[in-house]
């Protein structure tokens, strides 16, 4: 499972590529762990590229845990990065903004809703990027389903 915020990919992460001979380390989806954390180095590297494309916003220095930030308030809207997760088949997650940029107080405060985790701890994808999408779990062939859906709607 490769992250890919914005750019062509990410190289040099793979969700795998952690996983020490003990076991530790890899990626999960968890329903019942609320942001995603990815294991270093994959989250400086997508934390960056974010910083690094995100224009015409003010980076906001003073939220210390969830970085980044930006003041996104009045002004013309501009688009943000994407952020996609592509799978080792070859399938590609694309997440809409508002399930990797969470809103903070006061109103116009987004920031990016992904945390980083030690190299050789286990990588999540969170409930909070799962919003809005049905996911199916089958276990028997190791297989992740997921597909758009209102869950208000439900």
């Amino acid at each position: 499972m490769l992250p890919n915020a914005g750019l062509s990919r990410i190289f040099g992460w793979s969700a795998n590529a952690w996983v020490s001979p003990e076991g530790a380390g890899g990626t999960i989806i968890d329903s019942g762990t609320t942001l995603s954390y990815f294991a270093e180095p994959a989250y400086e590297i997508i934390k960056e590229a974010f910083v690094k494309k995100v224009k015409g916003y003010s980076l906001l220095e003073e939220f210390p845990i969830l970085s980044p930030c930006y003041n996104v308030s009045g002004g013309e809207k501009r688009e943000l990065l994407e952020f996609e997760i592509h799978f080792a088949d070859g399938d590609v997650w694309n997440l809409p903004v508002e399930n990797y940029f969470i809103s903070l107080e006061p109103e116009g405060i987004i920031c990016l809703a992904i945390m980083g985790t030690s190299r050789s701890s286990l990588s999540m994808i969170g409930n909070y990027q799962q919003q809005n999408f049905n996911i199916w779990y089958d276990i028997k062939k190791s297989r992740l389903g997921y597909a758009p859906m209102k869950c208000a709607d439900v």
